[in-house]
């Protein structure tokens, strides 16, 4: 069912990681632990085209364009040695059984903290949905975001998705995997490697395609009452003011999604000000030192 390599996954070849040409020193997970299954099967997966085709969209789905391979190319460049899943569930996937109301006219936006949206999004995957990615930074030792304990949960369940992953024939439903911390809580010092990133336009489908693909409702997926994250709230406002149902599910701790009730946006305002693209694609450069100059 899933294609080994799709054309997406050709420009992975095509990406360079300048600020690190050789492998990082960047720890994450355990080496010596095994994954969700139980096995070192992970081992198989610490490549990034093995790694992104078990979280991909579906080879023959209309999501492929969407899915961004930032994320999964890093591990290329990076140390195996220190490199494994992590040690424990982020949120409790054997818990989890998908509600009736996650039905193919569906698309949902998973907006936890990282690894907790790898772990909802493989539970996810098991009962069905399609999954994009949008984790669009890189790595580095000293990030101002832990971008690689994401990877960590992707490896904790890779062997897993590539035992028991299922998808509807049809396009829907389908969940877009964000991480919660994208935006950070403050902008990188001098020194730093800013990693921070936003969900850009290009990353989410126009209504058109959405309508093609009989979707209707767009649920966001999050951990508490509260605000929709300012980038996202852009999109979905959009999304609301084309005529999809846009509704809010809080995400339990016991591993359950409560039922989905309307969410009413209000006018977005977001910039993208500050965020530092990175030459080899996705977000994440190091971050200046002033100047001495007059």
């Amino acid at each position: 069912m899933w294609s080994p390599l799709s054309k997406i996954l050709e420009c992975i070849g095509r990406f360079r990681f300048p600020f690190l040409r050789l492998r990082a020193h960047v720890p994450f997970g355990r080496s010596d632990i095994p994954d969700a299954r139980g096995t070192a099967d992970w081992k198989q997966f610490l490549d990034g085209r093995a790694l992104s085709r078990v979280w991909g969209p579906h080879a023959h789905g209309p999501w492929q364009p969407f899915h961004c391979l930032t994320l999964f190319v890093s591990i290329d460049y990076l140390k195996h040695i220190v490199a494994g899943p992590c040690e424990a569930d982020p949120w409790p996937v054997r818990a989890f059984r998908a509600p009736e109301w996650i039905r193919s006219d569906t698309m949902l936006v998973v907006d936890l903290p990282g690894p907790k949206t790898a772990a909802l999004g493989a539970a996810l995957a098991v009962s069905g949905c399609d999954l994009v990615c949008t984790f669009n930074n890189w790595p580095h030792p000293k990030g101002l975001l832990s971008a690689e304990q994401i990877l960590a949960a992707l490896l904790r369940y890779a062997s897993w998705l590539e035992e028991k992953r299922t998808a509807y024939p049809t396009a829907g439903p389908v969940a877009w995997l964000c991480d919660a911390g994208r935006l950070g809580a403050r902008q990188g010092k001098p020194g730093e490697f800013d990693n921070r990133y936003y969900i850009e336009d290009g990353s989410m489908p126009g209504p058109n395609l959405l309508r093609k693909h009989g979707i209707t409702k767009i649920v966001y997926l999050c951990g508490q009452p509260g605000d929709v994250k300012a980038d996202l709230g852009v999109q979905l406002y959009a999304y609301q003011k084309e005529g999809f149902l846009i509704a809010r599910a809080l995400v339990s701790d016991e591993g359950a999604l409560h039922n989905p009730k309307p969410l009413i946006l209000p006018t977005p305002s977001f910039s993208t000000m500050g965020f530092f693209h990175s030459s080899a694609g996705g977000f994440g450069a190091p971050v200046p030192h002033p100047s001495s100059g007059g």
